[in-house]
């Protein structure tokens, strides 16, 4: 994928990125659930878009925690969650780059912040916050 290409489609979607290094862009999403740190990565095959960090753990993240991500994980399309190597939670979709297309990059953004909002929320909600 050509950087060019995905910068207009990502244009489109009205996604401003600004590049931070070699096959990396970087923005922040404003929600109702507050802000969220997207990045962009490609490879030759793929195409990857993080919430990093989704959930800071401070290295230590609880075995309740785990096993929720697990089970969202399972009922979630498109979009995962996992552990950087620091322990924060992130949620991301990998898209491969062989017969991505406009449609798929925008179901997969929309997909990556909409379970971002809604698992901020639920998280918020089942610690007692408002």
């Amino acid at each position: 994928m050509e950087e060019a290409r995905l910068r207009e489609w990502l244009d489109q979607l009205d996604w401003s990125f600004e590049s931070v290094g070699e096959r990396l862009l970087r923005t922040t999403r404003s929600t109702s659930e507050g802000e969220f740190p997207v990045e962009v990565r490609w490879t030759e095959h793929w195409l990857t878009a993080t919430v990093a960090p989704f959930l800071p753990t401070d290295g230590e993240p609880s075995f309740e925690l785990s096993r929720w991500l697990l089970r969202m994980n399972r009922d979630m399309r498109q979009v995962r969650f996992a552990y950087d190597e620091g322990g924060d939670v992130l949620l991301t979709v990998d898209l491969p780059l062989q017969s991505l297309d406009f449609g798929e990059l925008r179901s997969a953004l929309g997909a990556l912040v909409g379970h971002a909002v809604e698992h901020r929320r639920s998280l918020r909600l089942a610690s007692g916050g408002a």
